[in-house]
């Protein structure tokens, strides 16, 4: 990917469902916006480019699910409008307020931000318009909006691209919100994905896999401390580190599932990528509540999990280790604004939580579905220091049994977590270049605390519980 360009400091005029009401002889596409796609290689155009309002770093906060940075560029005097106007509704988006983004988003595509009296609007198809329809697509796909997001990705495809195309040296021009995945089916087709029997909160006991008691398609993870809650159609573990729900491709051909379209890429919090049809289950019911039209991806490389797409409709959640309570009545009392990490264009999100690990404040991805048998943070690098390589080499010598990679090696150091002593704790430090560099917490986030997610206000926090008094089934 050659460096990127920050061709967004400039307001331009969104209007690209409009096109017909265009003057004669107004040009259609800026010709600022083609002199910035000319210097993307046509493999980096083939593969789709992310639209980068503020450069890397902004990309990289809206990954990181960093809110502090998104205000920090919304109050630089040396902005531009749209650069700050861009990371206020990032920073809804990390918070998961997709209620006032999308309103944000809906004045951009009408203004584009621009005050009322300019005198010489730029042309409709522009970066500012691409950036809020990708941003509007990946709204409405973590929210499991199939048929909004169906709706975007057709302007993506009928009118950016034709208009784009035609342009010598853009012929393979494509956005990566475009390239994440398809509706193969007509949007107005797909029933909305809805949820009720949630007004009161009810509790319902989480089950660990057992080669006794265990569903048949769980058996392989047997012995598993990664907790799953049964439902009408299968049971499922919880995921925090993903937007969509994952099936077993084996399910495709129940009667209450209906394919819809195809996932080209979808990413976890471990940079993990899968592809498979799209599809909506017609009825899941947990405990009380009824979820109808619930978007999943099928594919033959995950278990059965439940993502933030399905987790965000139980209104206010509480996790711990035997338990999941849910419903819009419970009592969260979190004063932190909860942070997602994600992609502009929808295919990745995941729960974000600041811990301080050795003195020092990071942010982890939260993936309860690493079960911590033998260490309780993972953190991938791209590259080692001398030093760390020489850790790494000594540490495969005498783990070989105990961690596949090579590259890589433990460190030991003391784990707080919203003023809660965790104590001593063990975190393996990976050397891999195909993994996004992140740090991942998994049970271990239940050791001490209980985890509440208030998806209605926006909040998180964990609550310190008995936890040690009643530890996950071995």
């Amino acid at each position: 990917m050659p460096k990127k360009y920050q061709f967004l400091l400039y307001p331009l005029l969104l209007n690209s469902v409009l096109l017909p009401e265009l003057r004669a002889g107004e040009p259609l596409v800026s010709p600022k916006l083609i002199e910035v796609l000319k210097q993307y290689s046509p493999k980096d155009l083939k593969n789709g480019i992310e639209l980068r309002p503020g450069g890397d770093e902004m990309q990289k906060a809206l990954w990181d699910g960093d809110a502090f940075y998104m205000q920090k560029v919304e109050h630089q005097e040396n902005r531009a409008n749209i650069v700050k106007k861009i990371a206020e509704i990032e920073e809804l988006r990390i918070t998961g307020n997709f209620e006032e983004a999308n309103k944000q988003l809906q004045i951009c595509h009408n203004t584009s931000f621009q005050k009322p009296d300019v005198s010489n609007p730029l042309p409709p198809i522009s970066g500012v318009a691409m950036t809020c329809n990708q941003l509007a697509a990946g709204n409405d796909f973590l929210e499991g909006n199939l048929a909004a997001w169906g709706i975007k990705l057709d302007v993506i495809n009928t009118v950016y691209y034709p208009a784009i195309r035609q342009h010598t040296g853009l012929e393979e021009f494509s956005l990566a919100a475009g390239k994440m995945g398809r509706l193969t089916v007509l949007s107005n087709t797909i029933p909305p994905f809805t949820i009720t029997g949630i007004d009161h909160q009810q509790t319902i006991a989480l089950q660990f896999p057992s080669s006794v008691e265990s569903p048949q398609i769980l058996k392989k993870y047997s012995g598993s401390k990664m907790p799953y809650i049964m439902s009408s159609f299968a049971p499922f573990f919880l995921a925090t580190d993903t937007a969509i729900g994952k099936l077993p491709k084996g399910l495709i051909n129940s009667p209450h599932v209906r394919i819809v379209g195809h996932i080209e890429d979808a990413v976890n919090g471990s940079s993990e990528h899968y592809s498979g049809d799209l599809g909506i289950v017609d009825e899941i019911r947990i405990g009380k509540a009824i979820l109808r039209n619930v978007p999943f991806l099928f594919t033959d490389t995950n278990p059965p999990v439940l993502g933030l797409m399905i987790l965000q409709k139980l209104g206010k959640v509480k996790i711990d280790k035997q338990t999941i309570t849910f419903g819009k009545d419970i009592n969260c009392d979190c004063q932190k604004d909860i942070h997602f990490g994600s992609s502009a264009g929808g295919n990745y999100q995941a729960l974000k939580y600041p811990l301080e690990w050795k003195d020092k404040t990071i942010s982890a991805v939260v993936n309860l579905n690493q079960d911590n048998v033998f260490f309780d943070l993972l953190t991938f690098k791209e590259n080692f220091t001398s030093e760390e390589e020489k850790k790494s080499s000594n540490f495969s010598q005498k783990n070989k049994k105990e961690i596949a990679n090579k590259n890589s090696y433990f460190e030991e150091g003391y784990l707080l977590i919203d003023g809660i002593n965790y104590g001593k704790r063990r975190k393996l430090i990976v050397k891999e270049v195909e993994r996004t560099p992140d740090t991942i917490i998994g049970m271990s986030i239940l050791d001490k605390a209980s985890l509440y997610l208030d998806f209605i206000n926006h909040k998180a926090c964990l609550k310190p519980n008995n936890s040690d008094a009643t530890p996950i089934p071995q």
